[in-house]
C-alpha cells in the first residue's frame, strides 16, 4: 500500500493547450506526466486534438511519491535484500566430486542500469518516484555499491551511455580486476552494451559486434546493437566461451523486429561460436524486451518457430493481416535456420541454406536461468512495463542435457540470485529507489563449466 503524506485540493481545472505536452508523448496514451520546474503532477485523457479536450488534474508532489525506505512502516517487512537470495537448483546435487582444474565455477550478471538521458527526457515514467532516487550521482553510486557486493566473475550492461562508460564503469572495474568492452548503438545513440570480466579468471580471445540496423531494411531499421564475447578460463586456456550481451528493441507492438533481431544475432552466434562440428558453450544475457510467454521465447528455447501464419507485427494467432513467408530479405544471406549462408559453404552444408519458407530454427536450444524447473515455480519479475513483469534473461547452453549426469555437461547450472515477484515488487514500490539504482533489477546465476569435452 502506498502513504500519501499530504496532499493539496484544487479547485480548478486546469487546461493546457497541445504544445505543452512534452515533445515525443502521445496524449491519447500518457497517462501521467511531470513538469520538472515546480514538481507538479498531471493527469488527463485526450479525446481529440484540441487543446480543450485536455483535462488536467492537479496534485501536490508527495501525493504520489512512494519511499521504498518506509515499506517496513507500511505493513511490510522485507528488504530487497531478505527477499534476494540465492538458491540453488535441484539437480547440482547430483554432482560429483572432481578434481580441480577439471571444472570452473563462475557468476555472471546481466543488468540493465538505466540511461541516465533516458530518465531525464521522459520524466512521466519515473513521477512516483522521489527525486533524489534518480539523481545520476546518487544511482551511480548505488549502482558502484551493487557491483562490489556482488563480486560477478562476468558482468554485462545495457542502457550504459558511452560517457558514463569512459568516465563511470571503465574506471571502477578496472580499478576492481576487470577488463573490459563496449559497443554503443549506432547513429550516435547514448548508450550501448558493456561486458567486463575479471582478469585473475579469464582472457580475452574474440571480440565481436553486431550492429541490427541495415540500410535499406524497413524490418531492420533501429540502433540496436549486440557484444560477443569469447574468453578462456586462466586455468585451462584451450577452452573457450561465448559471452552475448545485447538489448533488443522495446516497442511492445513490434515482435516481428525482435524476431529479425533475434536472427540476425542467432546467425552471428552460430558463426562465432561454431567449433569442430560442434559449439562452444554459450551464456546469453539481456534486456530482450519479450516476455515468457511469448513465441519469441518460445523460438529460443525450442529453436523453432512457424511464422508464416502469424500476425505481421505481434506475432500472435489473431490478427488480419499475416507474416507470410517472407520475413528476412534473402540479399542479406541468412537462412531460416539462422545461419550465414558463407558459414554453410563453408562447412559444406549448403542444403541447410533455406529461404523464405515459413519456418525458423537454430542449433542452440537456450535454457533460462529465471523461467527454469530446476527452482521452485514462482512469477518473478525484473522492471515494470504497464505491469510487473519478466523481460531480462541469463540464456545458456548446456550441450548435454540429454545426459543424467549434470558433470557430464558442459555447463551446470548452480545457482541463481532470487527475484522478486511481482506482490513482492509491489510493495517494495516503483525503480529506481533507495534499495536499486535502476529501474531493472539485476541478474545473477553461478554456473560450473566441465573440461571433459
Amino acid at each position: 500500500m502506498i502513504q500519501f503524506y499530504s496532499c493539496r485540493i484544487v479547485s480548478h481545472i486546469k487546461l493546457v493547450p497541445a504544445l505543452q505536452i512534452p515533445r515525443g508523448i502521445n496524449s491519447k496514451k500518457m497517462k501521467r506526466s511531470m513538469e520538472y520546474n515546480n514538481y507538479n503532477y498531471y493527469q488527463y485523457t485526450s479525446s481529440g486534438h484540441e487543446a480543450a479536450n485536455y483535462h488536467f488534474r492537479e496534485y501536490h508532489t508527495s501525493t504520489a511519491r512512494f519511499d521504498s525506505r518506509h515499506v517496513r512502516s507500511q505493513g511490510f517487512d522485507r528488504t530487497l535484500t531478505e527477499i534476494r537470495k540465492w538458491e540453488s537448483a535441484t539437480d547440482c546435487q547430483k554432482l560429483k566430486e572432481r578434481q580441480e582444474g577439471q571444472f570452473l565455477d563462475f557468476t555472471i550478471m546481466s543488468y540493465n542500469v538505466l540511461a541516465q538521458q533516458y530518465l531525464e527526457t521522459m520524466p512521466y515514467l519515473y513521477s512516483k518516484c522521489y527525486r533524489e532516487d534518480l539523481e545520476w550521482p546518487i544511482r551511480q553510486q548505488r549502482l558502484l555499491d551493487q557491483f562490489k557486493e556482488s563480486e560477478a566473475d562476468i558482468v554485462c550492461l545495457q542502457e550504459v551511455e558511452a560517457e558514463h562508460y569512459y568516465e563511470t564503469y571503465l574506471p571502477f572495474f578496472q580499478s576492481q580486476g576487470y577488463y573490459g568492452t563496449f559497443k554503443q548503438k549506432t547513429r550516435k545513440k547514448v548508450d550501448g552494451c558493456a561486458t567486463f570480466f575479471k582478469r585473475c579468471k579469464f582472457s580475452l580471445k574474440g571480440e565481436h559486434s553486431l550492429e541490427m540496423r541495415k540500410n535499406g531494411k524497413h524490418i531492420l531499421n533501429r540502433d540496436n546493437i549486440a557484444l560477443i564475447s569469447i574468453l578462456a578460463p586462466l586455468k585451462n586456456p584451450s577452452k573457450e566461451i561465448c559471452i552475448v550481451n545485447t538489448h533488443l528493441l522495446y516497442n511492445p507492438k513490434r515482435e516481428d523486429v525482435r524476431l529479425a533481431q533475434l536472427q540476425l544475432l542467432l546467425a552471428e552466434i552460430d558463426h562465432v561460436a561454431f567449433r569442430d562440428a560442434t559449439y562452444l558453450p554459450v551464456v546469453f544475457c539481456g534486456d530482450l524486451n519479450l516476455s515468457p510467454s511469448s513465441s519469441l521465447y518460445s523460438f529460443l528455447s525450442q529453436g523453432r518457430l512457424k511464422y508464416e501464419h502469424l500476425e505481421q507485427k505481434k506475432l500472435t494467432n489473431n490478427g488480419s493481416k499475416i507474416v507470410g513467408k517472407i520475413f528476412l530479405p534473402k540479399d542479406l544471406h541468412i537462412s531460416d535456420s539462422c545461419q550465414h549462408l558463407k558459414a554453410l559453404e563453408k562447412r559444406n552444408c549448403i542444403e541447410k541454406a533455406v529461404f523464405s519458407s515459413g519456418t525458423l530454427t537454430h542449433a542452440l536450444a537456450f535454457k533460462s536461468v529465471y523461467n527454469s524447473d530446476k527452482f521452485p515455480k514462482a512469477h518473478m519479475a525484473s522492471t515494470y512495463q504497464n505491469d510487473w513483469t519478466l523481460v531480462d534473461y541469463i540464456l545458456y547452453s548446456e550441450n548435454g542435457e540429454e545426459l543424467d549426469e549434470p558433470e557430464k555437461r558442459e555447463l551446470t547450472l548452480l545457482k541463481r540470485l532470487r527475484l522478486p515477484t511481482d506482490e513482492d515488487c509491489k510493495k517494495l514500490g516503483p525503480l529506481p529507489n533507495s534499495q536499486n539504482g535502476s529501474d531493472h533489477y539485476h541478474l545473477e546465476a553461478k554456473f560450473r563449466w566441465h573440461f571433459n569435452k
